[in-house]
């Protein structure tokens, strides 16, 4: 397992792969394909029957009236969907990526909306440099899973929150068998794989030894199944009640072993 040192020196690889610096600027096939398909197919399939909203709405329930909250936005690299809602509304917003070029990008976006008390800096969270802390509200949007060492990662969540403080987060599984089979035959190529760690079913006890998992709530269960019934013609209203059938039942689902078949997973941790 990586140490905090050797992780820090994995970020500075991150950090050239989304400035998209020479090395990284030209994706290879089996990259470029994979992104081809989250940002097509899955990302029509996700909008058309409102999954990403769903949990944006349920984010925003989790974190309550931000109006006396400070609030760090981690990862936040040019914006997620949330960041310039917290922006506005929070007492305090801190965004942290370890991209100049992305933060720079979201920080032009706060200062049109005239959001005075909130800043984006490039930093890494695990460095010394990184002084702010005392976070009612840690969101880690598609974040936590790029930390091998979870020690570390928790560790450091804990030391930045205040003492009733929380994590909202949002991560990829690869618990589910058919998942976990196409995620083995794409790892060998991907170029990001190096702070790319999705959960596996050892990631929650590692979590539960610092943080109590109060929600959480998977995505892509049966649902996952529900992409292939929206890729073919079939009649339309045949596919909406299909489909919104396994949406429900996805996010109804409270047993752990249900989560675990899903391709995502979303989580309010409250510290211990």
């Amino acid at each position: 397992m990586k140490t905090k040192k050797e992780i820090i020196e994995i970020n500075k690889e991150q950090k050239a792969f989304y400035n998209n610096e020479e090395k990284f600027s030209k994706p290879n096939y089996f990259t470029n394909a994979w992104r081809n398909f989250r940002n097509g197919p899955l990302n029509s399939f996700q909008k058309k029957y409102e999954l990403r909203s769903r949990m944006y709405e349920l984010h925003k329930a989790w974190m309550g009236d931000l109006t006396h909250k400070k609030v760090l936005d981690l990862g936040c690299l040019r914006g997620n969907a949330l960041s310039l809602y917290m922006a506005q509304n929070a007492k305090q917003y801190v965004g942290i990526d370890l991209s100049d070029k992305a933060t720079s990008d979201l920080q032009d976006k706060m200062d049109a909306l005239k959001c005075p008390n909130a800043h984006a800096i490039a930093v890494d969270f695990l460095s010394d440099d990184f002084l702010e802390s005392d976070f009612d509200v840690i969101y880690a949007f598609g974040v936590l899973h790029h930390f091998e060492n979870f020690d570390v990662l928790m560790k450091r969540l804990q030391e930045k929150l205040k003492t009733n403080g929380e994590v909202i987060s949002f991560d990829p599984l690869e618990t589910s068998t058919p998942v976990k089979i196409l995620r083995s035959l794409y790892r060998p190529f991907q170029q990001d794989k190096d702070w790319e760690w999705p959960f596996s079913s050892k990631t929650f006890i590692e979590i539960e030894r610092y943080f109590d998992i109060s929600e959480l709530r998977g995505v892509l269960g049966k649902t996952k199944y529900g992409l292939l019934i929206h890729l073919f013609p079939f009649n339309e209203k045949f596919k909406s009640r299909k489909i919104n059938k396994m949406i429900d039942s996805d996010w109804r689902a409270q047993e752990f072993n249900d989560v675990l078949n899903c391709m995502q997973v979303t989580m309010r941790l409250k510290l211990r």
